[in-house]
């Protein structure tokens, strides 16, 4: 899943967070890897993966009844 407003290549540096763990890489390298979220961080410009755990997307009862 990709972040609206993300523009994500294969040469994008970024930065996969994972079990508390941060490592530095490339897009490419994350190519074909299920269930990651990719985000820019509003604080510090960076792209980040995060791995995504749970089921898929739930829309809020309270806004989408």
């Amino acid at each position: 899943m990709v972040e609206a407003g993300l523009y994500v290549t294969a040469g994008t540096k970024l930065t996969l967070i994972a079990d508390g763990k941060e490592q530095d890489l490339k897009a490419a390298e994350l190519s074909g890897i299920d269930n990651l979220l990719f985000r820019r961080n509003s604080m510090t410009g960076r792209v980040e993966a995060l791995v995504r755990t749970g089921a898929g997307v739930e829309l809020n009862k309270d806004l989408h009844p």
